[in-house]
């Protein structure tokens, strides 16, 4: 790594880095940021290319060995750094990716022999839940999420964020009809999608386990729309004996996501 010293931060080679509070839609762009040094460095060890990396003048010796020969790396002062970015950041490095896209699924899958397990987000849209899902998927080691066009960006920074790169890891196939991928992958893969409800279904942990399964999660405010629910195998639930009526669906994803994991 060569550090570069840059002190105007009007430099055009910091466009991607500037404002980024205010620039939070990256769904348009070619790249996206990530923040913090375990964050830089998963996006190095991951399939996306980085662009580039920004340190302060704090962090460069913490990354030099990190960071490999050839990638960019500019060097701004500590205290000029929130400047930069539009809010107090304190981590010290930031890196910008290039967006790739995820292979097709039946180029994925589509030879598979063994056990495969998804999770469907048709409709989540909070950034911290995709995220958290994003990390419990790559904990469990499930295979990929299929995400609905509304979904959160999988690549920005509040995914990848709460995710600590798990997005990086696991393919968010995001499509305009993720029920109809959903019903090829049933036709074509035997995968057997079970919706999670609130009220009555049946106990997730009285369910038949297959080898090939997908989750279904609803979104914060309307759960798993009626045509997923008429379109899965099964509906499952989550017994609560309590008063509260319904989990936030990442935390309900944690509890299903690790019994279906090791039950299997």
């Amino acid at each position: 790594m060569t550090p570069i010293p840059i002190h105007d931060l009007d430099d055009p080679r910091l466009a991607v880095y500037r404002s980024l509070k205010a620039t939070n839609a990256t769904r348009s762009l070619d790249c996206f940021v990530v923040e913090g040094e375990k964050l830089v460095e998963r996006l190095l060890a991951s399939r996306f290319p980085t662009e580039s990396v920004l340190l302060t003048d704090r962090h460069v010796d913490r990354l030099r060995a990190t960071v490999p020969d050839g990638v960019p790396t500019y060097v701004v002062p500590f205290e000029r750094v929130h400047d930069l970015v539009g809010f107090p950041f304190h981590r010290g490095a930031l890196a910008c990716g290039r967006r790739l896209p995820w292979p097709d699924w039946r180029a994925l899958w589509g030879d598979a022999t063994g056990p495969l397990r998804f999770v469907a987000c048709p409709r989540v849209s909070n950034p911290e839940n995709l995220g958290s899902i994003a990390r419990l998927a790559d904990a469990f080691a499930f295979d990929a999420i299929l995400a609905g066009p509304s979904c959160p960006d999988p690549l920005s920074r509040r995914v990848l964020r709460v995710s600590m790169g798990s997005a990086l890891r696991v393919p968010i196939l995001t499509v305009d009809d993720p029920l109809a991928l959903a019903a090829d992958m049933t036709r074509e893969l035997g995968v057997a999608f079970l919706a999670a409800v609130a009220g009555e279904a049946t106990p997730f942990e009285s369910v038949a386990i297959r080898d090939r399964l997908g989750i279904v999660l609803g979104d914060e405010d309307r759960g798993v729309d009626p045509a997923w629910v008429a379109a899965c195998a099964e509906s499952v639930t989550i017994p609560m004996p309590g008063r509260a009526s319904s989990l936030n669906v990442s935390t309900a994803a944690a509890i299903l996501l690790h019994h279906f994991r090791r039950r299997h």
